[in-house]
């Protein structure tokens, strides 16, 4: 199952015992293991749950069970390549584990749900994408997953080089050269549409001379094509992290874009057709309600709210009782978490916004609604 489905599992998952223990660890500093660190962190933050449920035997013997296999597991030597490591577990049993090439913050939390953000984050700003390294003669492309390249396979076509003669024959001669890289380039825009059809990846990043890329995408179907990102010329000898840097320089600009274009979308929206909120208040209200098919939030949201039990309404603020159906069964919690686990629950897309101008904009948080907003 792919991240977006684990994620959904993950949200919509509640359980009164035993409880969830959500763990995010950053495993490595460089190229130094955290190990020790991640231990006494463990140790720390347990130590401070414990003092909260001390009339819950119950509940601290699962949260103990779940501690020693977490600890027994960040014992164990991992890859080098794991700089991330996340894992939910209810007693002792694992139900969720990610290893990733991307560093987590430390976070541990046990509750009746698991915590989603850092993980949903993760999916949201390192989709995986491919890149594709190509020139006349051979492609290589390298499948990226979590920021941690999972997979690469060569393409090499039989392709005679080009020859200095003169007259009738080196024009037909180079007319069957000519072929031959055309018809490399249609396996590469196959070997694509393949791995799109398999993997929905939502961008390719293309590596290689201009003529070649011109090619290669108008051998791809409309739907490959779409996801194409252009990118320059490279020498063929570079190493492949080489390679990999300048495809993740414009993936990035690629998003940069994309996330401007969501921000100005919204305002269209909400001046033309009142499909579109902004502010926190608005968008909390919209999503509590299921309205929200999209829902663009600061990567950076640290704030503390409420949500009514009664009827899953979220308030910014601390609230006594709920503004909808007037319960008084509120719980403090916290925001960005909650909107995650909302969202992925009701399948509203999650956009985590890092452009400067979001809270000038939009005043920090906005949406996109399924359906015109009511006044």
């Amino acid at each position: 199952m792919d991240l977006k489905g684990r994620l959904q599992n993950l949200a919509t998952l509640e359980s009164q015992y035993p409880h969830v223990l959500s763990v995010y660890l950053r495993c490595r500093e460089g190229g130094r293991d955290r190990r020790k660190e991640n231990l006494i962190f463990l140790k720390n933050r347990a130590a401070d749950i414990q003092s909260v449920m001390s009339g819950d035997k119950r509940g601290l013997e699962f949260l103990r069970q779940g501690l020693e296999q977490v600890e027994l597991i960040r014992r164990q030597d991992l890859s080098p390549n794991v700089i991330g490591l996340a894992l939910f577990l209810q007693g002792d049993k694992v139900i969720e584990r990610f290893e990733t090439s991307i560093p987590f913050e430390d976070q541990l939390a046990y509750r009746r749900f698991p915590f989603v953000s850092q993980l949903a984050y993760i999916g949201e700003e390192f989709e995986p994408y491919a890149v594709v390294h190509l020139d006349s003669r051979s492609a290589r492309i390298f499948e990226i997953a979590l920021g941690e390249l999972v997979d690469s396979s060569d393409i090499k076509s039989e392709v005679h080089r080009r020859i200095h003669r003169g007259g009738w024959s080196q024009m037909r001669f180079q007319r069957g050269i000519e072929g031959e890289k055309h018809a490399h380039i249609q396996d590469v825009a196959d070997a694509l549409a393949d791995l799109v059809s398999r993997h929905r990846y939502k961008r390719i990043v293309v590596i290689g001379p201009d003529k070649t890329r011109s090619i290669l995408r108008d051998c791809l179907t409309a739907d490959v094509a779409r996801r194409i990102i252009d990118g320059e010329r490279v020498d063929s000898r570079s190493a492949d992290h080489e390679l990999l840097q300048t495809a993740v320089d414009y993936f990035h600009k690629a998003e940069e874009e994309e996330e401007s274009s969501k921000m100005d979308r919204v305002i269209r929206e909400i001046h033309s057709t009142t499909m579109g909120v902004s502010g926190l208040e608005d968008t909390l209200k919209y999503l509590s309600r299921g309205q929200a098919y999209m829902v663009l939030l600061p990567t950076d949201l640290k704030q503390q709210g409420s949500q009514c039990n009664a009827c899953g309404m979220i308030f910014k603020d601390q609230a006594s009782s709920c503004h909808a159906c007037e319960s008084t069964d509120i719980s403090g919690v916290d925001l960005k978490e909650v909107v995650t686990r909302t969202a992925v629950k009701f399948g509203s897309q999650l956009e985590f916004v890092k452009n400067s101008e979001f809270q000038k904009k939009l005043g920090g948080a906005a949406a996109l609604l399924r359906s015109p907003r009511i006044h």
